[in-house]
């Protein structure tokens, strides 16, 4: 931490920033966490539930109840 503390008090020159600049910054900066969340979500194929109240997450999109076993209870 005192490393921190000491760079930041050995930066003297000052830099200004134009309304044009910080646009462009906070610009970039939102479309690259669009991209990186895009690169990271899951995919297509995945499944959020199945639709009896669940919330598991399958890879493939198929759902895993056995629904021929519950028909015969």
């Amino acid at each position: 931490m005192k490393k921190i503390k000491d760079f930041f008090a050995d930066m003297t020159e000052t830099v200004s920033v134009t309304k044009l600049d910080g646009t462009l910054i906070v610009a970039i900066a939102a479309l690259s966490g669009v991209i990186i969340g895009m690169l990271i979500s899951p995919r297509k194929n995945a499944k959020y539930g199945c639709g009896n109240g669940t919330t598991y997450i399958t890879n493939n999109g198929e759902d895993d109840w056995d629904w021929d076993d519950e028909d015969t209870e």
